[in-house]
């Protein structure tokens, strides 16, 4: 239903397409009434609706587990029509569109759709959630959200599939001992069952509501790479910004709308676009050139300011949803998560770090050796450095990367350092990106002195990358970081391997230290990052010289071999 959509031109058309999955998971639910039954076989469905409830339903209270009785009722008397199973959800979710089929809702019975995590364990995922996730994608009205959990009486309600979402993206940061907990050997494992979870409502588009499926589409792709998917990431935020924009959300709304709903619209439109600016620069362009055109109010839609966010102190009740996190209940923790968002959106506006991120992908994973900088001029690059620049001289304090004065760091300053440690590598790449282009466009000796410089303040990005990543590990958050950040990795190996095995200068040797650092970092990066997963597998390769000598020769606008570039550097 959403699989089609024809991204280019931003007229929208969609292509109505549903892949079904033929294996089935479990037994399809009873469709006839049962008018007679074994002795005592109610209270054996009971004892074992007991057993495994744990593992599939999420039983807050006692009306939680009256529900869950009342479902193995409609499982051995049959539901209330025949012709439309019983769906047992907790009063907090959505129902799903009457327009669906029977089949359909077997079909998603069968996939785990209905399966929400047990309470213990989304209390996790929702702490992990407000700690790592929606700093970078701000995208929920967080106090509607989750005061609706804390309610669970159906008078506020969240959508199925944003719910799946939002456990999906959690799924990355919480802690492995409250996944094993649940019964799941590994991250990987579970993020795959909460991954189909998600997909399989997007396959069978049920939900209605255009916004709930645009923030849980960018919640499906902000951070780690897609497990197994048969589409990837890219395919996934055409999707999310060709439906943003259909909807208005590049737009600013209707000024009658609620307050509320604006900042959220503006939030979500932001994060949508902060993520095309910094992953996929196929979209970049064509959204580059939409903006080109005459109509230049075509991105109207306001820049977003500590306004837009919710900062407040929220109520206990919400607060024991999440396992009393100290976010939500420190104004300040709130105002530097939103500072340093507003200044991720700020730096996203001048950055073209995605096309070094794609052209280091393409590299690594044979696609290519195609050249991303052509269509840029030198004039464009030397104005985003100085624009790179200002950004930076006039970054606020909450947004500077600094690491926690604690002993001990509590999550919150965990949480919040690891944020300003983003935003200072995103500043690097970008940095070192726009540094490429302007290289990119420069030749023989007239600007020999000008390229030295463009040289130095390259290395300069990669030395500084390395001791960011240092500090990082070193607080036990490299695992938390983002998927682009494996390009950076990737540059920095490149470049410390260089002079590892270049010659000696003066009899001195350069140390092997910042290699192993980064090399450290890429292994932790593996589990969640497949272009990680791809260099450290290719290590052995044969093949692996030529991945290096071809990204070393990026910044360089003659691709120079290694010996030459070592010289030149």
């Amino acid at each position: 239903m959403l699989a089609g959509f024809r991204r280019g031109d931003f007229r929208l058309e969609c292509i109505v397409t549903v892949s079904y999955v033929k294996r089935i998971d479990r037994p399809e639910p009873h469709l006839m009434r049962v008018f007679f039954f074994p002795e005592r076989l109610f209270e054996s469905q009971i004892r074992k609706s007991e057993q495994e409830g744990p593992r599939t339903r999420a039983v807050d209270d006692q009306s939680d587990a009256l529900e869950n009785y009342v479902s193995i009722m409609h499982q051995l008397l049959g539901p209330e029509s025949v012709d439309r199973p019983f769906v047992n959800t907790p009063r907090y979710v959505s129902e799903l569109p009457s327009r669906l089929e029977v089949s359909d809702l077997v079909y998603l019975e069968n996939k785990g759709a209905f399966c929400l995590p047990t309470a213990p364990f989304r209390k996790q995922l929702l702490k992990s959630y407000v700690l790592w996730v929606h700093p970078q994608v701000p995208v929920l009205d967080l106090e509607n959200f989750l005061s609706a959990i804390a309610a669970n009486d159906g008078q506020t309600r969240i959508s199925l599939l944003l719910f799946h979402a939002v456990m999906f993206a959690a799924s990355a940061f919480v802690d492995i001992s409250h996944i094993q907990t649940e019964g799941y050997m590994s991250r990987k494992i579970v993020r795959d069952v909460l991954f189909r979870r998600v997909k399989v409502l997007l396959e069978l588009n049920c939900e209605d509501d255009p916004i709930a499926t645009v923030q849980a589409l960018l919640l499906l792709i902000h951070w780690n790479d897609l497990p197994h998917s048969e589409k990837g990431a890219g395919h996934w935020i055409g999707v999310c910004l060709s439906l943003a924009i259909s909807i208005g959300l590049h737009r600013n709304s209707d000024s009658s709308a609620p307050t509320s709903e604006q900042r959220m619209r503006r939030r979500t439109w932001w994060s949508v676009h902060n993520h095309t600016r910094l992953t996929d620069e196929n979209l970049l362009s064509v959204m580059r050139m939409q903006e080109d055109r005459m109509d230049r109010n075509i991105f109207d839609v306001s820049m977003i300011t500590l306004s837009d966010f919710q900062i407040h102190v929220f109520s206990p009740e919400i607060q024991t949803v999440v396992d009393d996190c100290e976010v939500l209940r420190d104004i300040e923790y709130q105002t530097s998560q939103a500072v340093v968002f507003i200044e991720k959106t700020r730096l996203c506006l001048s950055s073209r770090f995605s096309t070094t991120l794609n052209r280091v992908q393409r590299l690594v994973r044979g696609e290519g050796n195609s050249d991303p900088f052509t269509h840029l001029n030198r004039v464009t690059s030397q104005n985003e450095i100085e624009e790179l620049r200002r950004w930076q001289f006039q970054l606020p304090s909450p947004a500077i990367h600094k690491c926690p004065t604690s002993i001990i760091p509590t999550d919150c300053e965990r949480s919040i350092y690891l944020h300003q440690s983003w935003l200072r590598l995103l500043y690097l790449g970008a940095l070192y990106a726009a540094c490429c282009h302007e290289l990119q466009g420069m030749s023989g000796d007239r600007a020999l002195l000008e390229r030295n410089s463009r040289y130095a303040l390259a290395d300069k990005c990669l030395l500084d990358v390395t001791d960011v990543l240092d500090e990082v590990d070193s607080l036990e958050l490299s695992e938390q970081l983002p998927c682009p950040t494996s390009v950076l990795v990737i540059l920095a190996l490149a470049y410390h391997k260089r002079y590892v095995q270049s010659p000696s200068q003066g009899g001195v040797q350069p140390s092997p230290r910042p290699l192993h650092k980064c090399w450290k970092v890429l292994q932790r990066l593996k589990e969640t990052s497949d272009l990680a997963a791809r260099i450290t597998t290719s290590v052995q390769d044969e093949s692996c010289d030529e991945i290096w000598a071809s990204i070393l020769s990026i910044p360089y606008a003659t691709g120079n071999t290694i010996a030459l570039l070592s010289g030149a550097a």
